[in-house]
């Protein structure tokens, strides 16, 4: 079963990796990718399941809609007070704060893409299933799948 603590577990265990985090951050920042999703569909790839195009589809049109509504505005927000108000006698403490808000944010859209997830009928016990491929450009995969190692 399915279960969003684990997912977040493999998240944060994946992402801790320097060369995985620059690799999302690139396919984020520069081909419009999330990695929330790129990072959920590594976990299932690891749990041996297989996705199909239109299930990646309807999971990347669940990440836009969080992102537009809630986590691309947060980020120009925290963006906008380091860059403002960086002086700030507290700035530290209301860094933090801004930081864990957006952790927070993560968790809900990792916990809507698995709610969503378990909907569908999944192909399980896949050998090498490669659900990156179908959302990330060939090169982008190759990069992340040799930065994990």
């Amino acid at each position: 079963m399915l279960s969003r603590d684990a997912f977040w577990q493999y998240a944060c265990t994946v992402y801790q990796n320097g060369q995985v985090q620059q690799i999302l951050l690139e396919c984020q920042d520069k081909h419009g990718k999330n990695v929330n999703l790129c990072l959920l569909l590594d976990y299932l790839s690891y749990l041996n399941m297989q996705l199909t195009v239109q299930q990646v589809n309807e999971l990347e049109v669940i990440v836009k809609q969080i992102d537009r509504e809630l986590l691309v505005p947060y980020r120009a927000t925290r963006k906008q007070a380091k860059t403002r108000y960086s002086a700030y006698p507290d700035y530290q403490q209301l860094r933090a704060s801004l930081l864990a808000t957006e952790l927070e944010l993560e968790k809900l859209q990792q916990h809507h893409l698995i709610e969503h997830v378990k909907t569908f009928s999944l192909q399980d016990h896949v050998k090498d299933p490669k659900n990156l491929l179908h959302y990330l450009p060939k090169s982008l995969y190759t990069r992340f799948q040799h930065a994990k190692l």
